[in-house]
């Protein structure tokens, strides 16, 4: 009888050890996959940006009144503000910020916008001039 008393203590301390050994481990796996998201989100908006400039490319062999559409879907935060002809596209992540830009043919005025899921994008050609929209 005292043998299954033991074996039970003995399996409990086992278990302890482990419980301890994933709540070493834990904080490193939880900074390990922040840190993979926060790389695959950059990899998004890097794929983003050049699908978007490719966009404004073509835009100006169009005519007047032509509309393309464009996707945005993040995975973390995503910031749209334009600085002089450029747009520029922000990924935040936990403390790290990464930043892409798209050169527009003139002058870009931009309302800045934060968002963290699917966002459609809109490219017109008015008077010579591509604007961006967002909806």
């Amino acid at each position: 009888m005292n043998s299954g008393g033991q074996l039970s203590l003995e399996y409990l301390l086992l278990l302890a050890a482990a419980f301890a050994v994933f709540a070493l481990l834990l904080p490193l796996l939880n900074f390990v996959f922040e840190a993979s998201v926060f790389g695959l989100d950059s990899v998004n908006a890097n794929s983003f940006s050049h699908s978007l400039q490719n966009l404004v490319d073509e835009m100006g062999f169009q005519a007047d009144g032509s509309i393309s559409l464009i996707k945005a879907n993040p995975m973390q935060t995503w910031n749209f503000y334009s600085v002089d002809n450029n747009l520029i596209i922000e990924v935040e992540g936990n403390n790290v910020q990464k930043k892409f830009e798209v050169a527009f043919p003139n002058k870009l005025f931009f309302k800045p916008v934060s968002f963290s899921e699917k966002k459609f994008f809109s490219l017109k050609k008015q008077h010579g001039k591509i604007l961006l929209e967002h909806n």
